[in-house]
């Protein structure tokens, strides 16, 4: 899968962005450029399954008719060097499977080429952590009850049929998706609301479920294999991270809060208003807005991959034994020396973490920090090397 167009195709990347995404759920036929969307063989899954040693509980689940079935129904307790291990044992798998229970393999975009591709692609063209999910179920039977996600699903269909109902209810941006509880369910069930759509995928379909809809599916066919990845962008949590850090440098925020006994807490209630003064100067500052920015592009090299043999040569530099200290200026983040200021273009963690070090080398600081272009690292090794405060490393 080499583009978010090709994925969505004929859709487009402008159509999916303003009108489906976030909005409403979206059926993509199979059609000539939908063979970007073969991500997953039966063949191809039954030889990753053959890596035994990948398989264990929690990554690999078993349910039926959305019940979870006990790991130690198909695990066994394996002695290792790394001590014992809940491993799953493929004869016990296909006893169920054989049973109708569905088979739910976690986290698996690391595990083929194809699924790594994908991934990257949609965290690239969404900014969101994203993770492949297989599901592997049989004819009449359901692996989990109606439900909702956390995230935004794309779900692409492989081999066999499979039903989705999607229904009109949908959570309220939710953080995390239900308990497992009998009687959250049956809460769940009234929530769901009308069957809004009915949707059978073949292979080579993808179907996007906004976050929060409520959904469920079963195959239709003697078996039926599809690949879900879960998108999930960042929330304004990460905001509050940021602010305790500006905050936490204004002797305002360190100074003792009034004892609330005193006045009935009229001090107490005027100090916090003061403070939310503050705290409204301090998230909207050219500061937060960047260690926001800054947590939201650390999604990107989370997926990463080898070339072998291929190692490549190390760059290696010395830091100068200079003064100097990263700071914020009027025009954005930059590095004081003796000498005057030199600009950082944002790469203000790349510098401090050089500054820490008396030797380094480029790759070692591109790995440490994946969110930051290497030719934009590379760059600023020049600019640092002209002004002596780094040298290559001979």
């Amino acid at each position: 899968m080499d583009s978010f167009a090709s994925l969505l195709a004929p859709i487009t990347p402008d159509q999916f962005l303003s009108e489906v995404y976030g909005k409403a759920p979206l059926h993509i036929p199979a059609s000539g450029g939908s063979a970007s969307r073969d991500l997953l063989s039966w063949a191809r899954w039954n030889a990753m399954l053959s890596v035994a040693s990948s398989w264990t509980e929690p990554r690999l689940k078993l349910y039926i008719e959305g019940r979870r079935i006990a790991a130690e129904h198909y695990c066994d307790s394996i002695n290792t060097l790394d001590g014992v291990q809940l491993r799953v044992n493929p004869r016990k798998v296909r006893v169920f499977l054989s049973m109708g229970a569905s088979l739910v393999a976690n986290a698996v975009e690391t595990m083929a080429p194809e699924l790594r591709a994908a991934a990257k692609t949609l965290e690239g063209a969404l900014l969101g952590l994203t993770s492949a999910n297989v599901y592997c179920s049989f004819g009449g039977r359901r692996a989990f009850n109606s439900h909702y996600d956390s995230h935004e699903v794309f779900a692409f269909h492989t081999e066999g049929e499979k039903v989705w109902r999607i229904y009109e209810g949908r959570a309220d941006n939710p953080l995390a998706g239900p308990p497992d509880h009998p009687d959250v369910q049956a809460q769940m069930d009234r929530q769901k609301g009308r069957l809004l759509r009915e949707v059978t995928m073949r292979p080579g379909d993808l179907l996007y479920i906004p976050r929060g809809q409520f959904h469920d599916a079963l195959a239709s066919s003697e078996a039926s294999l599809h690949v879900t990845f879960s998108v999930e962008p960042r929330t304004a949590r990460i905001l509050f991270r940021a602010l305790e850090q500006e905050a936490m440098k204004d002797s305002a925020f360190r100074a003792w809060l009034p004892d609330p006994r005193h006045d009935g807490g009229a001090a107490l209630k005027a100090r916090l208003g003061e403070l939310a003064d503050r705290l409204k100067a301090i998230a909207t500052s050219d500061a937060v807005a960047d260690e926001v920015a800054e947590v939201q592009r650390a999604i990107f090299g989370e997926l990463s991959e080898y070339a072998l043999p291929a190692v490549g040569p190390l760059e290696a530099y010395e830091t100068a034994p200079r003064p100097a200290e990263v700071v914020r200026t009027a025009e954005g983040w930059a590095l004081r020396t003796q000498a005057g200021l030199i600009p950082l273009e944002g790469l203000h963690k790349p510098m401090s973490w050089i500054l820490a070090r008396p030797a380094f080398t480029l790759q070692e600081m591109a790995a440490w920090h994946p969110q930051a272009d290497e030719a934009a690292l590379r760059r600023l090794l020049e600019r640092l090397t002209a002004a002596g405060m780094v040298r290559p490393r001979v």
